[in-house]
């Protein structure tokens, strides 16, 4: 049966644990050096048990709508696939697609997997570390936040690294983050883990007002100065975030849509809308938590809606 033919459209968790045996397919072909070149909802079928088996290339034929522009590519023909899977339609042909918020947090993959230079593109095994570590174990019911991401996915955080721009961890759905990990804690395990949510004895707290503007001002900066953006996060958060400075360049003309502080928490939340370099739009909801380092405030960790 094909993928998403008596599924019906998928939401982006039910399609990343449908695909991931796909994925990793995907990635085993491409570990010495192959390919498969003939990626589409027709070359996947799904056994009686529900899960999805990748067609030997010799059994399918290259699908047009679902073949990268220029050079075939499995990864956007992988991207392609699910984004089919989340949304019922292929990649509008021509230029970059615009990814749909529908897509949920799969959309940042999903826009990564179909930019137009392939040397932009996740590996095979990226995404397949992406999608295990977001849905893996499936009846956990528990979406990792992003310290979870880069503990149980690091080679994907590697190549989609994002702080602050949301385009990696988006959608997370309508859950809090589980509560940060107390310092006393980590210390006793050895743990470099900042403390969140806990203003400094020495400082005054600051205001709903200031961490609103901290957001606006932030946004401005890391736009604006990627290299000058990175120093308002925490060194830890820096050391997990290796292509902050190439994911913030590609945004374009960010505008804060809507912004609400909250002091007790230490947490900011905005949303806000930028231009993709290869045409459309996205719009985000971030949430930061910071912590303060004296006078001054540091991003610890984002998470995206």
């Amino acid at each position: 049966m094909p993928v998403v033919t008596g599924y019906g459209v998928l939401s982006a968790d039910d399609a990343a644990r449908l695909l991931l045996p796909v994925a990793e397919s995907v990635a085993a072909v491409h570990a010495p050096a192959g390919g498969h070149g003939a990626i589409s909802p027709a070359a996947i079928e799904v056994d009686a048990h529900g899960r999805a088996l990748l067609l030997d290339r010799a059994r399918v034929a290259p699908d047009p709508a679902f073949t990268a522009p220029g050079a075939p590519d499995d990864v956007w023909s992988l991207a392609a696939v699910l984004l089919h899977a989340t949304t019922g339609e292929p990649p509008a042909p021509g230029g970059t697609p615009v990814v749909p918020r529908t897509t949920g947090w799969l959309a940042p993959l999903i826009e990564l997997g179909l930019r137009p230079d392939a040397r932009d593109r996740p590996s095979a095994a990226e995404v397949a570390d992406y999608l295990r570590a977001r849905v893996a174990p499936a009846s956990g019911g528990r979406r990792f936040p992003i310290a979870g991401l880069v503990a149980a996915g690091a080679a994907v955080v590697a190549v989609l690294g994002i702080v602050g721009a949301a385009l990696l961890f988006t959608g997370g759905g309508e859950e809090d983050p589980p509560p940060r990990t107390k310092a006393s804690e980590a210390t006793s395990r050895g743990e470099d883990v900042p403390t969140a949510a806990v203003p400094s004895a020495g400082p005054t707290p600051p205001t709903a007002a200031e961490l609103e503007d901290f957001a606006r001002d932030y946004v401005a900066t890391a736009s604006g100065d990627p290299a000058l953006g990175i120093t308002w996060l925490t060194r830890a958060y820096q050391q997990r975030s290796p292509r902050y400075r190439q994911v913030w360049a590609s945004i374009r003309d960010p505008r804060i849509l809507s912004v609400s502080g909250d002091p007790t928490a230490m947490q900011v939340r905005y949303t806000y809308r930028y231009r993709l370099p290869g045409g459309g739009s996205r719009t985000e909801d971030i949430t930061l938590f910071l912590v303060q380092d004296g006078s001054r405030l540091l991003i610890a960790d984002a998470v995206a809606r």
